[in-house]
């Protein structure tokens, strides 16, 4: 069953439209669970901004109460009662507006952390992008790689199929020994047992492939790779300057220093103004409507140290996020660095994988020719072919690597 589905998946259903690396790529953004919670970190950044901007937005109260006070509170002479203090019955109901007019650098310094963690969570946003698209080139590569490889495989099967019905006819013939015959049934086991490994990784590749999709393999075909660019050829630090993870590492530490100032404005005054209108029932002096306008002026003298503690903690913090920026930009740098050498490493092998392959065909046709004329034994050709489809599928395994690689370097270069 399982060999039945492995199968069916590399079969292109006709009339179909193959699938191509950019639909992949497309649909891996669409369906990508990272991508969704970075989606949502930027829109909370974005909160977190507005949320900083209420300091000096008007704010509206409404607050009512009752009671009841028994005996009542009077004052009277002689037994009558002259002034109700506080009657039976109380009621009170007011509004309050309060507008802060000046905050001395809580504003400045709180909006300016919000809005540059948010230049963060959308660097890491467009870094997290960059790696879904990665992750699906991989895949998608991977699965062609695998078809290739089964392709290979079942060639080398048909080989061996009709070397074992050449050795049977040169038995018969007396050209060839017998045991010429157990050898390449040998021969031709081993490679039904290669063939059954390839459909084997190349039905996993698929499954991955889909799985980061987030649908059902419907059995399409993928369209071939494109021709091998060359190397890109550009300056490390340019490189470094557009990378997005190193981006939000920096967005952050500013952030950070930010948030050092906005702790340290704490101690600052805080200038607003205040109004109230309030109804309530008429007791004694009171009236039964007031309403007060003035202004509000907060002065901090002595906190405890709780200003001070937490000035110390964010400049601590600073220094944290910039030693990991300073980690991460040495990490990016061995990254880039180690991506270009293996990038042109495995570029030079392409060309190294076509001689080789080249000579392999010819020593695997040669071998052919000098089994079926009997000056050789079939053991020549078994290894001739052998080495032939080494040569193939060394071929098809630098071809894929090398653009798995560009992949990987395209995203360390967010390029």
């Amino acid at each position: 069953m399982l060999l039945f589905l492995a199968v069916s998946v590399l079969l292109c259903i006709p009339g179909e439209t193959a699938l191509s690396l950019a639909q992949v790529q497309q649909e891996a953004l669409l369906h990508s669970p990272s991508l969704r919670e970075g989606e949502s970190k930027v829109r909370e950044s974005r909160y977190k901004v507005d949320e900083a901007y209420t300091l000096v937005n008007p704010t509206l109260q409404l607050t009512a109460s009752g009671n009841r006070i028994t005996p009542p509170v009077a004052f009277g002479i002689g037994g009558q009662t002259l002034v109700t203090v506080q009657p039976e019955y109380n009621y009170n109901a007011g509004i309050s507006l309060r507008q802060t007019l000046l905050t001395f650098g809580r504003l400045r310094w709180a909006a300016a952390s919000a809005e540059l963690n948010e230049k963060a969570v959308q660097a890491d946003l467009q870094d997290r992008r960059l790696r879904v698209l990665e992750e699906a080139t991989l895949a998608y590569y991977e699965t062609l790689a695998s078809t290739e490889q089964v392709r290979i495989s079942e060639d080398q099967l048909k080989a061996r199929q009709a070397h074992l019905q050449d050795a049977v006819k040169l038995v018969k013939a007396g050209s060839a020994a017998p045991f010429d015959v157990k050898r390449d049934e040998a021969a031709q086991a081993q490679a039904e047992q290669q063939l059954l490994e390839a459909r084997n990784r190349a039905g996993l590749a698929r499954i991955r492939l889909f799985t980061l999709l987030d649908r059902q393999d419907r059995g399409e075909s993928l369209e071939a790779a494109a021709e091998l660019p060359p190397p890109p050829a550009e300056e490390l630090e340019q490189a470094l300057a557009r990378r997005y993870d190193l981006a939000a590492s920096r967005w952050s530490a500013e952030a950070a220093r930010a948030r050092v100032s906005l702790a340290d404005s704490q101690d600052a005054p805080n200038l607003g103004l205040q109004t109230d209108y309030v109804t309530r029932n008429q007791v004694a002096f009171s009236p039964a409507r007031q309403w007060t306008v003035g202004l509000n002026l907060q002065v901090p003298l002595y906190d405890g140290g709780l200003s001070e503690s937490r000035v110390l903690q964010a400049q601590e913090i600073v220094e944290q996020l910039q030693a990991l920026y300073d980690q991460a930009r040495r990490s990016a740098t061995l990254e880039l660095q180690s991506l270009v050498l293996d990038l042109s490493n495995r570029y030079q092998r392409l060309a190294v994988t076509d001689r080789n392959l080249a000579s392999a065909a010819e020593a695997a046709r040669i071998a052919r020719l000098r089994y079926q004329n009997g000056l050789s034994t079939n053991v020549e050709l078994l290894d001739a072919e052998a080495a032939f489809t080494t040569a193939q599928q060394e071929k098809v395994s630098a071809r894929y690597q090398y653009l798995q690689a560009l992949a990987r370097y395209r995203r360390a270069a967010a390029l």
